[in-house]
């Protein structure tokens, strides 16, 4: 008996790697049917299930913020500075003018 435990203990080791590798060749059967999280979001659906009109909510415009790598924390104005150069991390709103970077050689 004392030999026959490791043989029963790869037995099942090899059983569960067959079947393993057996499942993963299946294929998912909802994957071409899941909308896109933009379709979800341009019909509208959570604006019902919250009460409110698609009319009623009016957009509210982007608050342009620039963030800029420093020593320490990144500092983030409203406007885009003007020697910034390359050290601009993140921006939302419109884009800053950048001055192309120096070719290296």
């Amino acid at each position: 008996m004392v030999r026959k435990l490791p043989i029963l203990r790869m037995r099942r080791g090899f059983l569960a790697a067959g079947m393993c590798l057996a499942l993963s060749a299946c294929e998912n059967p909802l994957a071409g049917e899941t909308p896109l999280p933009e379709t979800l979001l341009s019909k509208g659906w959570l604006l019902e299930k919250m009460g409110l009109d698609r009319t009623s909510t009016p957009t509210k415009p982007v608050q342009p913020l620039y963030c800029y790598e420093t020593l320490g924390v990144s500092d983030c104005y409203d406007q885009p500075l003007e020697d910034g150069g390359n050290r601009l991390v993140a921006f939302e709103g419109p884009a800053p003018e950048m001055e192309p970077l120096p070719t290296t050689r």
